[in-house]
């Protein structure tokens, strides 16, 4: 019987997901039964249960060409050669997007990450924006620091990823260091 077996053993995921559902609550069966018969978990029964009771499951079956597709975005060999030369800068991917986003091309960060895999890129470990060179208040921060001399400092606040050097400025002004090293 040909059309039985349409029904009891369903070849696509929309329709083995309504059949597992009317098994459920039509013959009702158990979650085991109906994992077994379907080729899925009894937890997955009970998720498909619940997103039936509560209105997010969609019976709509996907267009034939799309089952099981991922729409992806062709990326011309040109964008893909900026993308490349951009990425030699060290430039992340949301960098890449937002510079080619300047010249009116519109690709999402995950494509330019799929490219960049395709590329043999490996992802940039992740940069806080300081290490970037930009801080919070967007404001850049200089490759060099500025000499901070001690009677120029008085009330002022510093930051530093060293900021245990700061403990001993007092033990090293009353020693005398600056003077000892000035005189070397």
């Amino acid at each position: 019987m040909r059309d039985a077996n349409f029904f009891m053993h369903p070849n696509a995921n929309w329709q083995r997901r309504y059949e597992a559902l009317r098994a459920s609550f039509v013959e009702r069966l158990s979650d085991a039964v109906v994992a077994d018969r379907f080729g899925y978990k009894p937890g997955y029964i009970r998720l498909l249960k619940h997103q039936f009771r509560t209105g997010k499951f969609d019976f709509h079956e996907p267009p034939p060409d799309q089952q099981g597709k991922v729409a992806r975005r062709r990326v011309s060999q040109e964008i893909r050669n900026k993308i490349r030369s951009w990425r030699e800068k060290r430039l992340s991917a949301g960098e890449i997007t937002q510079l080619l986003s300047q010249e009116n091309i519109e690709i999402s960060v995950r494509t330019v990450e799929r490219v960049l895999a395709e590329e043999g890129f490996e992802k940039l470990p992740r940069r806080t924006q300081l290490k970037i060179g930009i801080t919070v208040a967007g404001a850049t921060v200089p490759d060099k620091s500025q000499i901070a001399r001690l009677n120029t400092i008085n009330g002022q606040r510093f930051e530093s990823e060293a900021a245990g050097i700061f403990l001993f400025a007092p033990f090293i002004a009353q020693l005398g260091l600056n003077e000892v090293v000035h005189e070397a």
